[in-house]
């Protein structure tokens, strides 16, 4: 957890990532990491001082929360399914407290996606990796963006994902405005695609106050 923690700090003190665009995935490692206001004002004055290391900051957030650096699990017995090999990762249904924030549910491996991401944006910092590309063909697949948040703002769209490069200009300013409100920008979405997921429910989220996103993968 920690490393993966690291990781995504590193590219925030990069400037490859903002505390924004962060949160997400941090919240995606685990509901105790969602960050609030104050967490990212923190987290961005422990970055700004060149004595401490992102490995540092990173441990001093997971102590903050309350979570030790987990043991890597046993491999699973012969016939046990795996991520993605028939297995779906559910988390808790139902309504959280306000730290747990947003991700609700994320189907799929939660950490193989953080690292995909991650890995995808240390990619493309260096200039090595083709955007939007990965090993299927991106022509045909569709990304389906329904959000509504808790002011009324409603949104719902299909959207080639071999037009992701510009959902800047494809999602008009109430679909921003639902997307911000709930918690995701267009910049997340955007990492979501490069990660090269297979088909499928990718986000399905709710919070207390009402705002929804549900995105998939066609």
């Amino acid at each position: 957890m920690r490393e993966k923690v690291k990781r995504i700090l590193d590219l925030v003190r990069a400037g490859k990532l903002t505390l924004d665009d962060a949160a997400p995935l941090m919240a995606a490692l685990s509901p105790k990491l969602a960050l609030t206001d104050s967490d990212r004002e923190l987290v961005a004055s422990l970055l700004a001082r060149d004595e401490l290391d992102t490995a540092q900051v990173a441990e001093h957030l997971l102590l903050l929360r309350g979570i030790r650096d987990s043991v890597p699990p046993p491999p699973p017995p012969p016939g046990a399914p795996r991520f993605g090999e028939g297995f779906t990762w559910d988390g808790r249904r139902g309504r959280r407290g306000p730290v747990d924030g947003l991700v609700d549910r994320l189907t799929g491996g939660i950490e193989t996606m953080v690292d995909s991401i991650t890995e995808q944006v240390e990619r493309a910092a260096q200039g090595s990796a083709p955007r939007y590309s990965g090993g299927r063909p991106t022509s045909s697949r569709v990304l389906r963006i329904q959000v509504e948040s808790q002011h009324g703002d409603e949104y719902t769209a299909n959207i080639p994902v071999s037009l992701a490069p510009h959902l800047h200009r494809l999602i008009p300013p109430h679909g921003l405005a639902a997307l911000e409100e709930a918690g995701f920008s267009v910049e997340t979405l955007q990492l979501l695609i490069e990660a090269d997921p297979p088909p499928g429910p990718l986000i399905d989220a709710e919070d207390q106050h009402g705002n929804e996103v549900h995105i998939s993968l066609k």
